[in-house]
């Protein structure tokens, strides 16, 4: 039986993932009381990240989905909403019409998210 050993994202790699920078990422995480599970460096749990992002239950088959690095509303334009300005879809992400994330004072997308919004409107 093979068993997937669990990776552990370092702060610098979580921070690549919000595409914050590394100091606002730590006060992220320490703000959210979400602690490490590996220390020197501080490693975190995926199923945390991800909690704190809003997400209760990751499926297995979105996993991969889940860990690429998060779109900014810019992002989210060019790739998906061209229509849309960046600050509109900001606005729809806060109305909840667009599913969102808010890290801070920083909205960030989910590319998977945004494919299947993209579909629909």
């Amino acid at each position: 039986m093979h068993i997937q050993q669990q990776v552990l994202p370092k702060v610098s790699e979580i921070a690549a993932h919000f595409k914050l920078g590394q100091d606002t990422t730590r006060r992220l995480l320490k703000g959210s009381d979400l602690l490490p599970v590996a220390v020197k460096p501080d490693r975190y749990s995926w199923h945390d990240i991800w909690r704190l992002e809003g997400a209760g239950y990751v499926p297995a088959n979105l996993v991969d989905d889940f860990q690429l690095p998060l779109l900014k509303p810019a992002e989210v334009f060019w790739k998906f909403f061209p229509h849309l300005s960046p600050r509109t879809i900001t606005d729809r992400a806060k109305k909840g019409r667009l599913p969102g994330i808010l890290l801070g004072n920083d909205w960030r997308f989910r590319e998977c998210d945004m494919r299947e919004a993209s579909v629909y409107g």
